[in-house]
């Protein structure tokens, strides 16, 4: 299994201001590339560009740890309860109850990244749902303005 890549980077006190949007901008002009402190520049390639502007927001935002991961990667059960934040006996019924595809291999489970992910996204958006439907009740009753 391919492990993931971990970067830390600390971010300073002061938000850089819509770094992301700069960089869309810099990107519709020029070959994308990296200069470090010296100028010495680097080319990347369109797939290196795409990732960087997904992390700028999160490490704007004070997000110091950014993991990549191959999308095709799987997890044990123990990383995917990490990335949902429930237990492994939680994770581990959601798997016995067929919520989340997965692979037994011998007397362990895998599970893809992208299955994860899509049920965490699927949870979120079943959250927002009923959040938005008790607010209306909220609302219909007076109790909220």
């Amino acid at each position: 299994m391919a492990k993931n890549l971990l970067v830390t980077i600390d971010t300073p006190k002061k938000p850089c201001g819509d770094a992301r949007k700069k960089f869309e901008q810099y990107y519709q002009k020029n070959t994308p590339k990296l200069v470090n402190a010296n100028g010495e520049e680097i080319p990347i390639s369109d797939n290196v560009f795409k990732v960087l502007q997904e992390i700028l927001p999160a490490l704007e935002q004070g997000r110091t740890i950014v993991t990549i991961s191959p999308a095709n990667s799987e997890l044990t059960t123990q990383e995917a309860a990490d990335i949902l934040n429930v237990s492994r006996p939680y994770l581990i019924k959601l798997l016995n109850n067929n919520e989340i595809p997965h692979v037994k291999t011998g007397s362990h489970r895998r599970i893809k990244l992208k299955d994860v992910m899509d049920y965490k996204e699927k949870r979120e958006a079943q959250t927002a749902q009923s959040f938005n439907k008790l607010t209306e009740i909220m609302q219909d009753n007076g109790l909220f303005d």
